[in-house]
């Protein structure tokens, strides 16, 4: 199961208005809990990444543009019900244009290896093709495209198409951002998806009360859900905290406590 996490509880407000702020670090540690028919599980995640430039906000301090142009670093590890995930990888503009992509990840003696290429057609269109190798598999092959439609101040609303190379998955997402006045934003991703004739669905919105506190839902074709909250105590590091569990399998629940660090 899926779940955006979220908490239904808080509505912190930050007392000051605050200008755009720039960041090249992101850390970020969660635990999640998760009870499946009373039986008991904690998984943790830790992640960063560092860009090489800096990355400036659109309002919240948590948003950013649609199509990244930034050369970065990232890595992780997850262990989740007794096993270990790791991965590392990154992405390199070179001339402002060309991009290079690459990742390894592993877990328990498989691994699998990820490069791709792509080419910045201009600040607001993107394309890229992606070939993944795992072990002892076959090499499969993935071809997508980035649009950023700009619309008033920082406002936009981006578009991604991703295909296979026989066509037989395809997804379509989106994502809209804006100001609302007063310190207020909203944003609401859609994803459509289709793997072989199997084709699903989901939707996410964020609304912000102002560029430190949000409260989000998400929801799916399988019916999972998630409430959410996020909170910047400062401007570099927030709690991040949220439920989730699916309406025909309500034995399912999962609490999330993170805390995200931006420097």
């Amino acid at each position: 199961m899926t779940l955006k996490y979220v908490l239904p509880v808080i509505a912190l407000t930050a007392s000051a208005a605050l200008s755009a702020e720039e960041y090249q670090l992101f850390t970020g540690l969660t635990a999640d809990h998760v009870r499946v028919s009373g039986d008991n599980e904690t998984n943790w995640n830790l992640d960063g990444t560092y860009f090489f430039d800096k990355k400036q906000t659109l309002g919240p301090l948590d948003q950013f543009e649609y199509i990244n142009k930034v050369s970065n670093v990232d890595a992780g590890f997850k262990r989740s019900y007794d096993r270990n995930f790791w991965n590392v990888g990154g992405e390199y503009f070179a001339d402002n244009k060309l991009v290079f992509s690459a990742e390894h990840s592993r877990t328990s003696g498989f691994y699998s290896n990820k490069v791709g290429i792509g080419y910045l057609i201009s600040d607001d269109i993107i394309v890229r093709a992606e070939a993944t190798k795992p072990k002892d598999g076959s090499t499969s092959y993935l071809f997508s495209g980035s649009y950023n439609h700009q619309l008033q101040g920082n406002d936009y609303v981006g578009f991604t198409a991703t295909v296979d190379d026989e066509f037989d998955f395809f997804t379509l997402s989106s994502k809209y951002f804006a100001a609302l006045g007063e310190d207020r934003y909203i944003a609401v991703g859609v994803l459509l998806a289709d793997n072989d004739g199997s084709s699903t669905w989901g939707a996410a919105a964020d609304y912000y009360f102002s560029q430190m506190t949000s409260v989000g839902v998400s929801y799916n074709k399988a019916d999972d859900y998630s409430l959410n909250a996020k909170h910047f105590f400062n401007r570099n590091w927030a709690l991040v905290a949220g439920f989730g569990s699916n309406t025909d399998s309500s034995d399912t629940k999962v609490y999330s406590l993170g805390v995200n660090g931006q420097f």
